[in-house]
């Protein structure tokens, strides 16, 4: 038994027998792996959303200390202190994402194998509990809203023009719009509404402004691509993974989106 794989083909089995369909069991294992991560992400949220605040105050010691590198990365340093926010913060649950991906992407083409015949009963029962294991009369259906979950999106549009393109087509563009929105909403804007509006703002401390500054100008550029490139290399790398894979990344793209709102909500109030 797989330690890493077996959580997550026992999962895919359990919901499975609740639902009757894999798409489903697909979507709620998606949502329990999310869970489960909120502790961790959490933290990262506020984080991405404090120093997204702090961005005036970073100008202001970007203009004090000027080419000083070395300088500004001590004061930068000690600010972040003061402030009590780890710019790092983010990259352990990014890691942890990644990885979770990957061991779901193990343990789905295990699960998906044995539905198309590919794995056999005996390595699929290997990782199962006792009460998960499939018996010799038992048949597993991998298709979900009229498309094949074992099939990639590249192969579905070589079989021609059909309503088995609609939900490869919807997961693609769904979860590259929710990663463009994921990170529009991450990014410092350059001005309040009321500015942009010529009233004065209240508080100069919730955007940052425009600097002249070459650097600057590289940097909001490098957050501009960031921004659209992701999401179109999400699109372009997800049409040749399994339909199964998009699903996950779709739920996962969307119930982060959700965390993002929550975690906004409770700014407001």
């Amino acid at each position: 038994m797989n330690v890493f794989t077996a959580p997550f083909v026992n999962a895919l089995f359990g919901f499975y027998y609740l639902f009757g369909n894999l798409g489903w069991s697909i979507i709620a294992v998606t949502i329990i792996i999310r869970l489960v991560l909120m502790p961790l992400v959490w933290p990262s949220l506020k984080s991405a959303k404090k120093m997204q605040a702090l961005q005036p105050k970073l100008k202001k010691l970007q203009e004090k200390y000027g080419k000083d590198k070395e300088g500004l990365a001590k004061a930068q340093m000690e600010f972040y202190k003061q402030e009590g926010v780890n710019p790092l913060s983010g990259c352990l649950p990014n890691i942890l994402q990644i990885a979770v991906l990957m061991i779901f992407f193990s343990a789905f083409n295990m699960v998906s194998g044995f539905a198309e015949g590919k794995i056999t009963r005996e390595a699929v029962n290997e990782q199962l509990i006792q009460s998960f294991k499939a018996n010799e009369d038992f048949k597993f259906k991998d298709t979900f809203l009229g498309s094949n979950l074992s099939m990639t999106p590249a192969k579905a549009f070589g079989s021609g023009i059909n309503l088995s393109l609609v939900l490869p087509l919807f997961l693609l563009l769904g979860s590259g719009l929710l990663q463009y929105w994921s990170a529009k909403k991450m990014m410092p804007s350059s001005a309040p509404k009321e500015l942009r509006k010529g009233v004065p703002a209240i508080d100069d401390t919730a955007y940052t402004k425009a600097t002249p500054g070459k650097e600057d100008d590289m940097m909001a550029s490098m957050r501009t691509q960031s921004t659209y490139m992701m999401p179109l290399m999400t699109i372009f790398i997800g049409f040749n993974f399994s339909i199964g894979i998009l699903l996950y990344w779709f739920v996962n793209s969307a119930v982060m989106a959700g965390q993002q709102m929550l975690m906004a909500k409770i700014d407001r109030k």
